[in-house]
């Protein structure tokens, strides 16, 4: 369990353990405490992903038995994000500080190629790791012709099992233990059966499989961070449907920028210019079609994003008197 410390001013360390709108339920020297910022914070800080978020370590004053009020966020070693599905297009931070990232891909009609990419585009330049779970195992009868299909499009370790199964529980038991984990994929994949295990109770519910889709009734409708047993937490997230990264490198399609490296022009946007070696790659089926266009949505969202990043600037800067 987390340890209190002293911080400056008399403020106490915590760390976030649910999120519900402007209050945060903050664990502490193994007390829980509802929180919400202090006025001070909420003048420095407008956009969402500046706001505590599950997994967060804060700096905290009590105010009573209540109610406590938080005055600053520690430095996140790790967050996992995408872009928020709002107008806005803010970036939606899932969970803080974390160690490993579950993709949950079940082995039935859930599994697909173009939603894994989509997932993983979400754990690129990340200090974390990855690890792909192909879940529900028992309802596969070619559990290998999936786990080959998974490693062409990842080098990230890919583990098949079942939630009923006591060794496979044992692994991701021993993976787990003593890190912080948040387990992310669509809803019905088994994310909160696969944690009710770990945790040794019903804590989360969960409702059995529609025969029609092969999805599971899924319930979760907030982030929450349980502490394990044997060391270590688990974050289950709501099943996401809408996966778009908030920001993806180049540099993360390695094979596309290696192609690119043949192309006539050195800024080839790789749509319609003469000499591409992106296109004639995937003339000839060397590129999938399905990573080229994950590759133009990214750059599309990153212009996007970046131009949206500088007027945010200029706004929060006029805010403040800087730039005057």
């Amino acid at each position: 369990m987390l340890k209190d410390k002293q911080t400056n001013n008399s403020l106490r360390k915590g760390q976030i353990i649910s999120v519900f709108r402007d209050r945060y339920l903050v664990e502490y020297d193994n007390n829980k405490l509802m929180m919400e910022v202090s006025g001070r914070y909420k003048h420095i800080h407008y956009l969402k992903s500046e706001y505590p978020q599950i997994g967060d370590y804060v700096n905290f004053r009590e105010v009573d038995q209540y109610l406590g009020i938080i005055e600053s966020i520690c430095p996140r070693k790790s967050i996992l994000e995408r872009l928020d599905v709002g107008k806005i297009k803010e970036k939606h931070i899932l969970a803080a500080n974390i160690d490993i990232v579950f993709i949950c891909i079940s082995l039935n009609n859930d599994y697909n190629i173009k939603k894994l990419r989509n997932f993983l585009s979400l754990t690129y330049d990340s200090n974390y790791e990855t690890i792909i779970l192909l879940t529900k195992k028992d309802l596969a009868d070619e559990v290998e012709y999936y786990i080959e299909k998974t490693k062409e499009v990842t080098d990230n370790q890919i583990i098949a099992i079942s939630a009923y199964n006591n060794e496979d529980i044992e692994t991701i038991k021993n993976i787990t233990k003593d890190n912080l984990s948040v387990f992310i994929g669509s809803s019905g994949v088994g994310k909160s059966t696969l944690i009710n295990k770990l945790i040794g109770e019903d804590h989360f519910k969960t409702n059995s499989i529609r025969v029609s889709d092969s999805q599971g009734r899924h319930t979760t409708v907030n982030r929450e961070l349980i502490h394990l047993g044997y060391g270590g937490g688990v974050i289950d997230t709501p099943g996401i449907r809408i996966v778009s990264s908030y920001f993806v490198s180049e540099n993360n399609f390695e094979d596309i920028k290696s192609l690119s490296e043949g192309c006539f022009y050195n800024d080839c946007t790789h749509n319609d210019e003469p000499g591409c070696m992106v296109k004639k790659a995937l003339s000839t089926g060397e590129l999938d079609v399905d990573r080229y266009n994950q590759y133009l949505k990214a750059m599309r969202l990153n212009r996007f994003i970046k131009k949206r990043e500088l007027e945010r600037e200029k706004l929060q800067n006029k805010r403040h008197g800087k730039g005057r």
